[in-house]
């Protein structure tokens, strides 16, 4: 596979290529019926109708995965529901023309890393002469069951005993400031959802060592290694970053903060706006092991209305200005990516920055 890979949330303008792709494999079943393009097409549109709506009865709350290409081109499919002891794929399909490019390969191993983390097994069922049974023994998926028509096959994550949900383990929580815990799974799946949700893409993947371990971040987005992931706040830091860069310099190959301290602090700033809006404590992001030890101060900063970077969320036009005695929206956000690329005539970046950056704190 030599192309970047990207997954979003299926949409209701995604219909057809939900019908392309359930046509291209349903019609190679019913090839040998020799039916006419009048009589197949009535047919797959029905059954098309029938299968739409048994998924959405029985696996409400399931994540549609549209599969795309690095330029967004949407190539396929994968349907996955997270139950009681495991995620089920129910349905994986790829266009055929972009077919044995490692495309299916690649959505399976994002859902295993999320299972692996959580400690979970990976279900789905395969008929029996599907050349994809092939693939999933690959994966590392064995049969566990069987009919006279399919297989049921399953992944273990690696240390999960028998078929059984592993115990969770003191990782799987977070601790808070006051002593409670937050689920750190729960914490993934919001932080990654909300960063697609703007507009960045995430790529779950193994990564070499990097300044925060497990996260690096990408031209439009990240690269995720949920093995090495340590804080999953630092997700949201690093999303910062490359949300208060220009658009040039955020689609770069190698995008990267300038070094003159006023994007750490946008980034520090945002990154507390958007915990705040995805209802996470403000110590899932300021944890204790970074920040230079200034964690809680930074925390008491914001909720005290000292609030380092907002300035620049302003010029960056990401919240509202005071203006006329009213003050900034902030902490929430107008949007969440910056757009412009140059300061407005009459307001200096460095005046804004001024005392922020004597002040700067770095993750």
């Amino acid at each position: 596979m030599t192309e970047h890979l990207t997954w979003r949330q299926a949409a209701a303008e995604d219909t057809p290529l939900l019908f392309e792709l359930f046509c291209s494999n349903k019609g190679e079943e019913l090839a040998p019926l020799g039916l006419t393009t009048e009589q197949l097409g009535p047919l797959l549109q029905m059954q098309f109708n029938a299968r739409h709506m048994s998924y959405g009865s029985t696996f409400p709350h399931a994540l549609d995965m549209i599969l795309c290409l690095e330029d967004g081109t949407p190539v396929g499919r994968h349907l996955i529901d997270r139950q009681t002891d495991c995620y089920r794929s129910i349905d994986l399909a790829v266009l055929p023309q972009h077919r044995n490019r490692g495309i299916g390969g690649w959505a399976v191993r994002q859902i295993q890393q999320l299972a692996q983390v959580e400690g979970v097994a990976m279900r789905l069922r395969v008929i029996t002469q599907d050349r994809a049974v092939h693939l999933y023994q690959r994966l590392g998926f064995e049969k566990i069951a069987s009919d006279e028509f399919s297989f049921e096959m399953e992944w273990r994550p690696s240390g999960m005993a028998g078929r059984k949900p592993a115990p969770q383990k003191p990782e799987a929580q977070i601790a808070l400031l006051d002593g409670r815990q937050i689920d750190r799974p729960f914490v993934l799946d919001t932080i990654l959802t909300f960063v697609q949700e703007i507009g960045l893409t995430v790529d779950l993947r193994p990564i070499p060592e990097g300044f925060l371990p497990g996260i690096r971040m990408v031209r439009g987005g990240l690269h995720v290694d949920l093995d090495t992931l340590l804080y999953p706040g630092d997700l949201l830091h690093e999303a910062g970053h490359l949300a208060v860069m220009p658009p040039d310099r955020r689609y770069a190959d190698s995008p990267a903060p300038t070094t003159d301290g006023s994007e750490e602090m946008a980034a520090i700033a945002w990154s507390y706006a958007a915990a705040l809006h995805l209802g996470l404590p403000p110590e899932v992001v300021f944890h204790e092991h970074g920040y230079k030890g200034q964690a809680q101060s930074l925390i008491a900063r914001y909720q005290g209305g000292d609030q380092p970077g907002v300035p620049m969320l302003w010029w960056m036009d990401l919240t509202t200005r005071p203006i006329d005695g009213q003050p900034s929206a902030y902490p929430r956000m107008t949007r969440w990516l910056r757009a412009n690329t140059s300061p407005e005539p009459s307001t200096s970046i460095s005046g804004l920055a001024g005392q922020e950056q004597a002040e700067e704190v770095h993750a």
